[in-house]
């Protein structure tokens, strides 16, 4: 016991550092939500405690048989019970409860053993049905509180060895329930399918609580954990299988669900579930009157739930199911209590509870301190738990101890206090990690004075290596690649310009040999080692254009050098003169930005926004065509909106000019009409929208009448409103008329109103793929 106790403590102690999240406990004690298995193992060592169950309420389960008009009707053997036989009753108040109680353990993170014990408790009201009915006892129905435990069930699942990290886990699972529960000690809410007899002796008979019976369960988990790969802490379940009744006299079932898991917090997840059994064969069932029934159930079922997972280890699941079949009933099946000689009937009957909440309890910790890398080091004191690291290292992985391989260990070992450690492949510290040396500090050992005139090269100084060197070199060369003399720097005396720019090095004014030279250089060289211009201190220029665009960026025009810098792209000589490789002009204002020489060097904006093809109005502003030929064209009047009608805005529709009416076959303006007119002429000379566009002004008449007469006057009228608007002002190269009599309806002519609406003149607006001087109407009805 104290044993037990200790291991209980410790798995406490350790259980927060389980898993990247906690993981959900399902009925058996497994992974998993409700009925559904995952993949994933409890790990090597865990123990799990579960108990976890069902509450139904309320009578949708059970339904009066409306011919018989009864819910539940008990009958008594005559010979032990004389006087009335039988009870009918109604099922009122019903509440069940469904807890699975048990324990699981997890074996070497492939397998998981469990064991479950279901605890069973029904309580309803029976109230009675008789009536005024002969030998039927008119008391209420007695012994409505029911209690006792389902068969005891050993739980296997085997995961498949698939490495931890990848997010698809697969495993098989088992489960045998032994026959211990008592056919005598049953309730009326059939928990399982498999508890109803099919054939023989228990042909119409099932047992809410268990049937003395094993049964069988066999099926596959398949489980993707997206958390793996850091894209959600999302997981899917999907299951299947087979519950196999050992007893063939009992119904066996095929089975399948499917679950999501998602974690949106350390402490919380949450779990939907669609669980089904299917049935596969009907079963027969009897009437009283002996006739023969086709009964088929249909059992799917969801449940959702949230889960609260503390750090003890100790997880609280809450929520709630729902039955999602059929409406399909079992009929007169006989459902057995603690009664001698007596046996109960339900006139109709089903196993999934209309409504249902789930919750309960689970607990869960490891008896072992866990490794799940395998380092030696225990999850709870490694700091990189997923990766094989070194004790002396927190469990995480070292870094090679002598990265440039020259014997000489990095510094890290010696900061670690890691020198013995390392002893067989490094000692010291190396002080040239990245650089493979001779020396015991690490670095390499270059040539100090390689055109062996007895002046360092300036790597010596640089790293600090002047006195390892004395007997070598000495000082700082300043033309290594040309033996020199240390009173010239390592230089030759014999070279005033080393660089060929026309100045002299610094020695040159240093030993007051200006004059000797003065046929080769003259002047001080700022950089003796880099070719320069003399306006520039024999030093190179500065990139003159950074953002490569030509045009030159600001320092080239405040020194006055824009001349040099632009004529040296034309002249040869004049860049060799001046050490001029990169050629510019101008001045740019967005120098960091790649633009154009008519923009001051600024990138220029979108010149057709809409993408019509129409310029905005600040290439014409700005007279840019001749920088977007082939892009756009013109000025957009719409630049914000795609337009099609020449003027960058989207094509104009006929407007109908309402309001314009003539007396019956006759094409004079009226004076109302004339005040239209001049409305509609100022729109076409003012409006930005209207005032370059062409227009087409159509007549139209109905059908009565002939056609050529029809077509005469709508020619008429088109022609009398054309001349009004060039009255009022409307340029007459803009304007064009055309009758098209009853050609071109857009109404139903056998009617009063739909001829009113073909007497009409429409504005037509012309573009360069419609005249405007043809039918628009899409009308097909006459």
């Amino acid at each position: 016991m104290k044993r037990v106790a200790m291991g209980l403590a410790l798995a406490l102690a350790v259980s927060a550092y389980a898993d990247q999240h906690a993981k959900t406990i399902n009925k058996t004690g497994f992974v998993g939500v409700n009925k559904t298995q995952s993949a994933q193992s409890l790990g090597h060592s865990k123990l799990v405690f579960n108990a976890l169950g069902d509450y139904a309420f309320g009578n949708k389960m059970f339904q009066p048989e409306a011919y018989y008009g009864y819910t539940l009707e008990r009958t008594f053997d005559e010979t032990q019970t004389p006087g009335a036989w039988k009870q009918r009753a109604d099922v009122g108040n019903y509440n069940g409860v469904s807890a699975y109680v048990g324990f699981a353990i997890g074996l070497l993170d492939y397998f998981d053993l469990g064991v479950t014990l279901p605890v069973y408790y029904d309580q309803f009201k029976g109230p009675t049905m008789c009536g005024s009915e002969a030998n039927c006892n008119p008391e209420d129905l007695y012994g409505t509180k029911k209690g006792y435990v389902g068969n005891l069930t050993a739980n296997l699942k085997m995961r498949a060895p698939i490495p931890s990290d990848i997010p698809v886990d697969f495993a098989a699972f088992f489960r045998y329930s032994f026959a211990t529960s008592k056919k005598t000690e049953q309730g009326l809410w059939i928990r399982e399918p498999e508890f109803i007899g099919n054939k023989g002796e228990v042909a119409g008979k099932a047992y809410p609580f268990g049937a003395n019976k094993s049964d069988f369960t066999a099926g596959a988990a398949l489980t993707l954990d997206l958390s793996k790969v850091d894209v959600m802490p999302l997981l899917l379940h999907i299951n299947g299988g087979y519950r196999l009744s050992m007893n063939k006299d009992y119904l066996s079932f095929p089975f399948g669900s499917a679950a999501i898991e998602i974690y949106p917090l350390d402490f919380l997840s949450l779990f939907a579930e669609f669980y089904m059994d299917y049935q596969d064969k009907n079963f027969e069932m009897k009437t009283p009157a002996g006739q023969t029934l086709e009964e088929k159930l249909d059992m799917k079922q969801v449940t959702g739930g949230l889960v609260f997972h503390l750090p003890v280890g100790l997880d609280i699941q809450l929520g709630g199911s729902m039955y999602v079949g059929n409406d399909n009933y079992i009929h007169f099946v006989e459902v057995l209590e603690n009664q001698d000689k007596a046996k109960t009937v339900a006139t109709k009957i089903r196993v999934n509870p209309q409504y249902a909440l789930f919750g309960g309890l689970t607990w869960s910790g490891f008896l072992l301190p866990q490794d799940r890398d395998g380092d030696g080091v225990s999850d709870a004191d490694d700091r990189c738990p997923d990766d094989y690291g070194h004790r002396l290292n927190a469990g995480c992985p070292m870094g090679n101890p002598d990265s440039d391989e020259d014997g000489v260990c990095d510094a890290w070992v010696s900061e670690k206090g890691m020198l013995d450690e390392f002893r067989n492949v490094c000692e010291g510290i190396d002080q040239c990690p990245n650089e493979k040396g001779n020396s015991t500090n690490g670095c390499p050992t270059d040539d100090p004075d390689p055109d062996k005139d007895g002046v360092c090269d300036s790597w010596v100084s640089q790293k600090g290596q002047l006195d390892q060197f004395k007997e070598i070199c000495e000082g700082i060369d300043q033309c290594p690649a040309e033996a020199g003399t240390l009173v010239n720097n390592g230089c030759p005396e014999d070279n005033p310009d080393p660089d060929g720019d026309g100045l002299c090095s610094p020695w040159v004014t240093d030993k007051n040999k200006l004059d000797q030279y003065a046929g080769v250089c003259k002047g001080y060289d700022m950089c003796p080692g880099e070719a320069g211009a003399a306006g520039n201190k024999g030093c190179p220029w500065d990139d003159p254009d950074s953002d490569g665009d030509g045009i030159c960026d600001e320092w080239v025009v405040q020194k006055k050098l824009g001349y040099y810098f632009e004529k040296a792209a034309e002249d040869e000589s004049l860049a060799k003169e001046w050490f001029i490789s990169k050629s510019c002009k101008g001045l740019d204002k967005c120098p960091l930005e790649h633009g154009v020489a008519a923009n001051d060097g600024c990138p220029l904006p979108d010149p057709d926004l809409d993408k019509d093809g129409v310029c905005d109005a600040w290439v014409t502003e700005r007279n840019m065509f001749n920088l977007f030929e082939g892009v756009c064209a013109g000025l957009d009047r719409c630049p914000a909106e795609a337009g099609d009608d020449g003027f960058g805005c989207p094509k104009k529709k006929a407007e109908k000019l309402e309001g314009l009416t003539f007396k019956s076959g006759k094409a004079t303006i009226s004076a109302n009409a004339k005040r239209i007119l001049k409305d509609v002429a100022k729109k076409l000379k003012e409006d930005d929208a209207y005032k370059d566009l062409k227009i087409v002004i159509q007549g139209h008449t109905d059908n009565r009448g002939k056609a050529k007469k029809n077509l005469k006057l709508s020619q008429n009228r088109a022609k009398a409103v054309m001349k009004q608007l060039t009255k009022f002002g409307v340029a007459k190269d803009r304007i064009k008329s055309i009758g098209l009599g009853s050609t071109c309806p857009v109404d139903d002519n056998s009617t009063a109103e739909g001829r009113e609406m073909n007497r009409r003149i429409e504005m037509h607006f012309v573009t360069p793929e419609n005249d405007g001087m043809k039918c628009e109407s899409n009308y097909v009805g006459d």
